[in-house]
């Protein structure tokens, strides 16, 4: 899956998000993450579905999302 929005792009196969041609870094979870969200997009994902799929079998806090949506934030 290739998806553009706004001046971004994602890409599900080679892994990437780019801003044009400048490849922006993000980790594995938070590129997960936003593949997730724009995957969704236009629906709201449920924080449930959310740790299931990032950390699958795995408690994890509000934290540890908000620390991923915080790095997405940064990198867009």
């Amino acid at each position: 899956m290739r998806a553009t929005f706004g001046p971004f792009t994602v890409d599900a196969h080679t892994r990437q998000l780019a801003e044009g041609s400048q490849v922006l870094h993000l980790s594995p979870k938070a590129f997960d993450l936003l593949l997730l969200l724009v995957e969704r997009r236009p629906a709201v994902v449920a924080k449930g579905e959310i740790a299931r799929r990032i950390w699958p079998g795995v408690t994890v806090s509000e934290t540890s999302m908000g620390g991923l949506v915080k790095e997405i934030r940064r990198a867009l």
